[in-house]
């Protein structure tokens, strides 16, 4: 049995550049991961040809190939895997699901990470991103972790030097949000963003290497609220709930509607936490991850 977590991640920045001729948008985006993980497990067996199976704690996800797990499996065993394989694979589910915390993503890149371990590293990390690029825009980011300065489609990526370290408290209440659905209602206010003139990152960047977290939290900024948190109104309640208790700031992550704080202290944000949970709330305190 092989076990790997998958970190869930937050936009310190985002921004959207443009619309492409294919649909997808070009941005620049900030991404960090944080402490609060999923955990990806297999059990690989000897088997007549290739047979994947995937179980989940959350019994609203899909098992089969709707779930990107499921899908980074496959692509792996085609490449890399042997040729008689019976993998099972489960996942403990803790990040909330379409909430902008990159929980599918993570959970695909944590099982092209584990399988890639299991079978005695056939592939590279460049490898294993390109892969991932096949499933989705974040996934070769959750393969690396960490902070990285993000461009394209949120596939180009460069780590931003310094070790953010600070404590950040999660929150989700009421409705999901897809991507899909959240960029529509970008295209509805932008169009082709011919008319959008980006706001620059390099303020959040300078911030995240000198270390100094009362500048980042002064500079971070997600396109996405323009148009999420008037039809996601919790997300805003969650927003002015972490504000009066004490956070630096805080900002929808993704395409949300999740909502992270950046706080002075665990002890902080665990009061806030604990005051949100009390609602019914979820919430979640945890640390950046490097």
């Amino acid at each position: 049995m092989f076990t790997e977590i998958a970190p869930a991640k937050i936009n310190l920045f985002l921004d959207v550049v443009r619309r492409r001729e294919d649909g997808n948008h070009d941005l620049f985006s900030c991404m960090q991961t944080v402490g609060l993980c999923d955990t990806v497990a297999a059990d690989l067996r000897e088997g007549e040809g290739q047979t994947i199976s995937l179980t989940c704690t959350d019994a609203s996800l899909p098992c089969g190939e709707k779930n990107l797990a499921y899908r980074a499996a496959r692509l792996f065993m085609e490449k890399a895997g042997p040729a008689n394989a019976d993998l099972r694979l489960h996942i403990e589910k803790r990040i909330p699901v379409s909430a902008g915390l990159g929980g599918g993503s993570a959970d695909a890149a944590a099982t092209l990470r584990l399988l890639n371990r299991a079978y005695g590293m056939p592939l590279s990390d460049t490898e294993l991103c390109a892969l991932g690029t096949q499933l989705g825009a974040d996934v070769p980011f959750c393969i690396t972790g960490g902070t990285c300065r993000c461009a394209g489609i949120g596939d180009v990526l460069e780590p931003v030097g310094g070790r953010p370290d600070y404590t950040v408290l999660i929150a989700k209440k009421g409705e999901s949000m897809s991507t899909k659905e959240a960029f529509g209602l970008l295209d509805e206010r932008f169009g082709d963003f011919s008319a959008h003139v980006p706001q620059d990152p390099e303020a959040v960047y300078e911030a995240l290497r000198c270390g100094d977290v009362r500048r980042l939290a002064s500079c971070v900024y997600n396109i996405f609220e323009e148009v999420v948190l008037p039809v996601r109104p919790h997300a805003g309640e969650l927003k002015d709930v972490m504000l009066r208790c004490g956070a630096l700031c805080a900002q929808m992550s993704g395409s949300g509607p999740s909502v992270f704080g950046i706080f002075r202290s665990d002890a902080r944000a665990e009061l806030c936490a604990a005051a949100l949970r009390r609602q019914g709330i979820f919430a979640a305190v945890c640390r950046t991850v490097g």
